[in-house]
């Protein structure tokens, strides 16, 4: 018998629900959906929220709500939970072996697979099973059997990796609720009764498990999205941004490590003397090249870092680089980043301050790759664009108040940066 979370008369009760997996597999989730504004923040609320957003509010059986459980833990990198999960409902119908898969409400650089703008494919490097994610950033590798980050020389020649196994159990033989992706599924490899399955979509990647056993008495049919498609008007989790200060790793991280330009302290220019710019050169870097939609920034190398000359431009002003939109310059003194515009462009042809440093430049920029995938591919939970597009600009203004107002030069300049995914789908239209 479903526990009644709507009768429990305490907060604490309703924590103690959320926390323990077995009590929570058995609890009204109506009832508890509609309390769940009262429950203390927590692992098993987050869990819960993800669990429901990811794939719906359809009354599906005990086991298969713990897979979405299992699942949403795993990807929230909640590990500790997702055992509680695994012991309390031994019978789901496939379990998580290890995601990478963006969160609901999550705001990250990685993953964000849009499009049809990247590539996964297995690898064998060193006798190991290796899987690649590519996109325009560069790969990022895993080992297909646990999902720990593999790291393989840019001259190794890794080998191809095993095929798919096209006539093992697929997937979407099974009666399942969940996401068009779990349709798809790649059969990875069998050994005994358990198959492994690789699930691939705009949101990451995820390797399941299944077990024959388990599965003897599950009804065939097909994989149903419906519940998931409909996952709206959902109490939202926590909203996760990246916090702290930018780093190399970050960086390397954002916008590709191939694409992360540094400069040794004796390259850079003499007439750049402010010293959070050098620092930031030097020890943090920026994309040297980035590009979102018809847009693009590159950074110069060394050797054209040189002063600005002519169009009546300030003499501190050094060349930084270029956009679609004009020459880009960065103030040796004050360490400020400037757009001299192209005529037909949304400056005039006038010289804009695009930021006040490059820490915020930079933070921009990965801005607008971290809410690429949320506003292309948002969850039914997070709404449509123009909702994600909200929370993208709410955090701009928090960066720096006043620089992205629309109206200012700055703000209507950066408008034109971003548009590509406050405006245009994953396609460019």
């Amino acid at each position: 018998m479903s526990e009644q979370v709507d009768e429990l008369g305490l907060e604490a009760e309703l924590d103690g629900v959320l926390a323990d997996p077995a009590r929570l597999l058995d609890a009204d989730r109506a009832a508890l959906r509609a309390r769940i504004e009262e429950a203390s923040p927590g692992v098993g609320r987050e869990v819960f929220l993800q669990a429901e957003a990811m794939f719906g509010v359809a009354d599906v059986p005990r086991a298969e709500f713990a897979a979405w459980l299992h699942f949403a833990a795993v990807a929230t990198g909640e590990s500790s939970y997702a055992e509680l999960v695994a012991a309390a409902e031994p019978g789901m119908p496939w379990r998580t072996v290890w995601a990478w898969w963006r969160p609901v409400n999550w705001f990250v650089a990685q993953p964000s697979l849009n499009g049809d703008y990247y590539r996964v494919r297995r690898l064998l490097h060193d006798g190991r099973d290796v899987l690649e994610v590519a996109d325009q950033r560069g790969p990022v590798r895993f080992e297909t059997e646990t999902g720990d980050r593999v790291q393989i020389p840019a001259d190794a020649e890794p080998e191809e990796g095993a095929p798919r196994l096209w006539d093992a159990p697929q997937l979407r033989d099974w009666a399942l609720n969940a996401p068009w992706n779990w349709s798809e599924a790649d059969v990875l490899s069998v050994e005994g009764h358990k198959s492994r399955h690789l699930v691939t979509g705009e949101h990451g990647v995820a390797v399941l498990e299944t077990d024959a056993r388990t599965l003897h008495d599950w009804p065939r049919g097909k994989v149903d999205p419906s519940s998931s498609d409909a996952a709206e008007g959902l109490a939202l989790p926590t909203r996760r941004q990246i916090e702290g200060p930018l780093t190399a790793a970050r960086v390397d991280e954002s916008f590709g490590a191939k694409w992360a330009r540094r400069i040794p302290a004796e390259d850079l220019p003499e007439a750049l003397q402010h010293p959070a710019s050098r620092a930031h050169l030097t020890g943090i870097g920026l994309p040297a090249w980035w590009s979102c939609a018809f847009d693009e920034y590159e950074t110069y190398t060394p050797d054209a870092m040189k002063p600005a000359v002519g169009d009546g431009l300030p003499e501190d002003l050094i060349a930084l680089g270029s956009c679609t939109y004009g020459e880009v310059y960065l103030h040796g003194a004050e360490g400020t980043v400037h757009v001299h515009g192209n005529s037909d462009g949304p400056s005039n042809g006038e010289l804009v301050t695009l930021a006040p440093d490059l820490d915020v430049f930079t933070r921009a920029l990965e801005a607008v790759y971290r809410y690429s995938n949320a506003c292309w591919h948002p969850y039914p939970a997070e709404g449509d664009q123009d909702d994600v597009t909200l929370v993208f600009l709410d955090e701009l203004n928090e960066l720096a108040p006043g620089l992205f107002d629309k109206g200012t030069p700055s703000g209507e300049l950066w408008s034109w940066i971003y548009a590509g995914i406050t405006e245009l789908g994953v396609d460019g239209y």
